[in-house]
């Protein structure tokens, strides 16, 4: 038990940190492309705690059993950018005629995220596949002096 739950806040804070770096990246080259010449020193750790709740909230929606992954990945879209809004409004990130580059923020962040993701099952599918490879072999071979 300890161990799945060291896993899990091992995965959580990899990907929220991950995803934190990437968007503080992409937002300072927003704002170095719009004029900016400042940002705020919360910024950061407002940023850390919107990947944060928006991990936590991918971590569910993965739990839940939906037909299509592709439906998972909308639902979990729609949810990010409502995220991105409502700190974005909180925290008042931007003027009402800005919405739209934090948005796009967002979904660059996502799709990256995803592609991360995909890259990352597939290698863990090759190593699975090596391990019952070497596990065949090994049968096959005691099978064989016997």
């Amino acid at each position: 038990m300890k161990k799945q739950i060291f896993r899990f806040v091992k995965h959580l804070l990899i990907n929220t940190l991950a995803t934190t770096a990437l968007s503080i990246f992409l937002m300072c080259i927003v704002a170095i492309i719009k004029g900016f010449t400042l940002m705020a020193i919360a910024v950061p750790f407002q940023i850390l705690l919107a990947n944060l709740l928006a991990h936590i909230g991918f971590i569910v929606f993965d739990k839940i059993n939906m037909k299509y992954r592709i439906i998972n990945y909308a639902v979990m879209l729609v949810y990010l950018i409502g995220i991105i809004l409502g700190f974005g409004f909180l925290f008042d990130w931007f003027a009402v005629n800005e919405i739209w580059i934090v948005c796009v923020v967002g979904v660059i962040v996502f799709v990256l995220a995803i592609v991360m993701d995909i890259i990352k099952i597939n290698r863990d599918a090759k190593e699975i596949n090596a391990s019952l490879d070497r596990l065949r072999n090994r049968i096959d071979n005691n099978d064989k002096t016997e």
